[in-house]
């Protein structure tokens, strides 16, 4: 596979925000520079330099950690953030606007990525230009996906206990702290792991030190961190569908496998509708065979529709700006990408995806 994010300097990113947004008055922007730290570490330190709480703070998405990455923030007017010059981290006021920074806000973001160490492809360019690239959720959506399960599997069979589990059983990066914390949380030793959380996670130990009813636990989970995970299960659903409608759209294709399967590229122009709709009670008939594959029912999810979030997803994300530059240590790619669509999927086009006929 072709080797990425060597270091942060490899992979730059820098949101745009919609056009005109900066107008106005009612809070102000800051433009967050980073390197090394994730969105939500850096965004509690601002806070703390500032000397307010960072749920006054509104940001557009989650920056990669092992990256350097632009992007902006913002508090309403009657705050103020400290402006920051650190090495790894800096913050600079860029105006007003009438509204807070929010997914909403962002346009997309622009990608200069440094590759190095891979097979070329030349021909996978012209595809990429000319028709762009299956509107996939990126390996890193799926960074909490725990065993290859899902918490929603767990939720729906009203396995409270396993549920809970799920959500403090470690995935992906995470601190030593955090991670020993877990570790102590699913043997058992609940009292002893508290000591290691904050917030929801420290209640919930706490909780269960006095008590096993794991349903009255699960109700002190934030309702945003289940419709997190619910959203994770629809994310992996649309790329099950999606993989599958561009399968039978071509002849020759790239397929690339990641954890949770596969993702499918074609090698030529097809024909797909504009948009999906992402899986929900209402949207049944696209999914349900994935679901009996899984062995769950729609009646399962029938109490917990609140969870599901109702929106269509393109199925190709044109690829804007495109520029390829060699190097002496591989090739730097420039290009943009509109919000929600991942940079990774077209480096896994580009240089990893492996040619498989139909």
């Amino acid at each position: 596979m072709a080797r990425i994010k060597v270091k942060p300097e490899d992979f730059k990113v820098k949101e745009v925000l919609k056009p005109g947004f900066l107008e106005g008055r009612g809070y102000r922007v800051y433009s967050l520079w980073k390197k090394g730290l994730e969105t939500e570490e850096a965004i509690k330190k601002i806070a703390k330099i500032s000397g307010l709480s960072h749920r006054f703070i509104g940001y557009g998405g989650l920056k990669d950690k092992n990256a350097i990455t632009v992007q902006f923030i913002s508090v309403p007017e009657r705050f103020r953030l400290k402006e920051v010059a650190d090495r790894n981290l800096k913050v600079i006021f860029a105006g007003f606007s009438r509204k807070k920074v929010s997914p909403s806000a962002v346009n997309g973001n622009f990608f200069e990525v440094h590759v190095r160490e891979f097979f070329r492809y030349p021909e996978r360019v012209d595809i990429l230009e000319e028709f762009g690239i299956p509107g996939y959720y990126g390996e890193q959506r799926f960074t909490s996906v725990r065993r290859n399960s899902f918490f929603v599997y767990y939720l729906i069979r009203n396995d409270f206990k396993n549920a809970l589990f799920y959500l403090f059983t470690p995935a992906g990066w995470e601190s030593l702290r955090g991670r020993k914390g877990k570790k102590l949380f699913v043997a058992g030793r609940f009292g002893e792991s508290a000591w290691f959380f904050s917030g929801w996670r420290k209640k919930v130990a706490l909780f269960l030190e006095k008590s096993n009813n794991f349903r009255e636990a699960l109700s002190l989970v934030p309702e945003s961190e289940i419709k997190f995970q619910f959203n994770v299960f629809q994310s992996y659903l649309f790329n099950r569908y999606l993989s599958e409608l561009v399968s039978k759209k071509t002849d020759e294709k790239l397929v690339f496998k990641y954890k949770l399967g596969e993702l499918v590229f074609p090698l030529e122009r097809i024909y797909l509708p504009e948009k999906v709709p992402v899986f929900s009670l209402e949207i049944k008939e696209l999914y349900v065979s994935f679901l009996n594959e899984m062995g769950l029912s729609l009646d399962q999810f029938s109490n917990f529709s609140k969870f599901f979030h109702r929106f269509n997803r393109e199925t190709i994300v044109s690829i804007k700006d495109f520029e390829i530059k060699e190097t002496a240590g591989g090739v730097i790619l420039k290009f943009f990408l509109p919000s929600g669509h991942y940079a990774t999927n077209v480096l896994r086009f580009l240089f990893d995806a492996v040619k498989k006929r139909k």
